[in-house]
């Protein structure tokens, strides 16, 4: 299991609260605020609460957390009609006043980021052009950073919604996105779930917080603890829950057509709109055509490092590890050199073997590190067409 990612602010270590990540504990934290707000009886220690509430809030040094609470804030005060001002003004000022004693406001800046993921939306989603049925859980992030941005990398698209329909295709993420616009078409009048539930909506559209990656992984929680993976499925329930509250009712078919129309344009948008890129997925391989070279790597290589040494064709599995996929030659990067002996057909170009390996008969050419004094002796002993270069 990999070790806990520390998340830091001018350094001070953002909490995350037993989430892996502090984005997804303030998602979780502004999830409750509405339900603090419009008390019948006792209605000041709910916005006590709210005020206290924040402190945590603001130990996350979460960004989409302050900006998600204010959503909730005007969101609730117009559906309600609540013309109390000096209640909300004072509620209002006491929040602030704890975010600024926390110092969250000094990470309201342009950092990499905040500008880096409109990058990373539009890369997602020209690979999701191309790859309408989706290109598998847990492997946007990987391909779209080792293939299509230039210097950005990112486990995730840093969005759950792009993420899932990026993932999952065209037919998940118009079911999912139909959900959420009717709960929220429905369920408008339903003030506080309302107000929770598009909190969440908004905390996904701009961070991770439904990680499929994680919340799909029952065997490795994503490589993350299991404490962060029952959190994360916490948060997936309560927004389901939310859901089939604010649905809850007697159904209404216009407002489900709406639901369903704004889904339509919103996975087909990209699709028309945007120049797709030319990598297709298949059998969790990634490629340029079906007749380009395929590469094989191990865990000390990545889909970045190996497929700069193609010639900008390839085929090349998501993860480490063996693919048999048609090809006219087959390039196998460090220990995949073991796999030799699964194409004798096909040319076999080595690049940093192992130390002790025996070409293939039907080797073509063998690339060695800089510095391998390997690179005489394997020239003596292999076949005059093979070559041997050193990079």
């Amino acid at each position: 299991m990999a070790e806990m990612m520390e998340f830091t602010f001018n350094g001070i270590v953002r909490q995350g609260f037993g989430f892996y990540n502090p984005n997804h504990a303030a998602a979780f934290i502004c999830a409750i605020f509405p339900f603090l707000w419009g008390w019948k009886r006792y209605a000041w220690i709910g916005w006590i609460l709210t005020i206290l509430l924040t402190i945590p809030l603001g130990m996350t040094f979460s960004r989409t957390g302050v900006l998600v609470l204010l959503f909730e804030f005007v969101v609730y005060f117009l559906l309600s009609k609540n013309n109390n001002w000096k209640l909300i003004l004072s509620v209002l000022g006491g929040v602030l006043l704890v975010f600024c004693l926390s110092g969250i406001f000094g990470r309201f800046t342009l950092d990499k980021a905040v500008t880096n993921r409109p990058e990373i939306w539009v890369a997602g989603l020209k690979l999701y052009a191309t790859n309408p049925l989706g290109v598998g859980v847990g492997n946007s992030g990987a391909i779209v950073s080792s293939l299509i941005l230039d210097g950005i990398g990112c486990r995730t698209l840093v969005n759950s919604h792009i993420t899932l329909l990026v993932e999952l295709g065209i037919f998940v993420g118009f079911s999912w996105l139909s959900v959420v616009f009717y709960s929220v078409i429905h369920g408008r009048k339903r003030i506080r779930l309302c107000a929770s539930f598009c909190g969440l909506v908004i905390s996904g559209f701009s961070a991770s917080i439904f990680d499929w990656g994680v919340l799909l992984d029952f065997q490795n929680y994503g490589y993350h603890s299991l404490l962060n993976f029952c959190l994360s499925w916490m948060l997936l329930v309560i927004f389901f829950s939310l859901s089939v509250c604010l649905m809850w009712g007697k159904f209404k078919g216009k407002e489900l057509g709406v639901a369903c129309i704004l889904s339509m344009i919103c996975v087909i948008t990209p699709c028309v709109m945007l120049r797709g890129v030319s990598l297709y997925f298949n059998d969790d391989v990634i490629y340029t055509s079906n007749s380009a070279p395929l590469l094989l790597y191990d865990d000390d290589w990545s889909i970045k490092t190996a497929v700069a040494y193609s010639d900008g064709s390839y085929q090349i599995p998501v993860k480490p590890g063996f693919k048999n996929r048609e090809s006219s030659s087959v390039f196998l990067f460090g220990n995949a050199a073991e796999y030799a002996g699964e194409f004798p057909e096909r040319d076999i170009v080595y690049v940093y073997p192992p130390e002790f390996f025996i070409p293939a008969l039907n080797t073509k050419k063998i690339i060695l590190q800089g510095g391998d004094d390997r690179a005489n002796s394997l020239r003596s002993e292999i076949q005059n067409d093979v070559s041997v270069e050193i990079r």
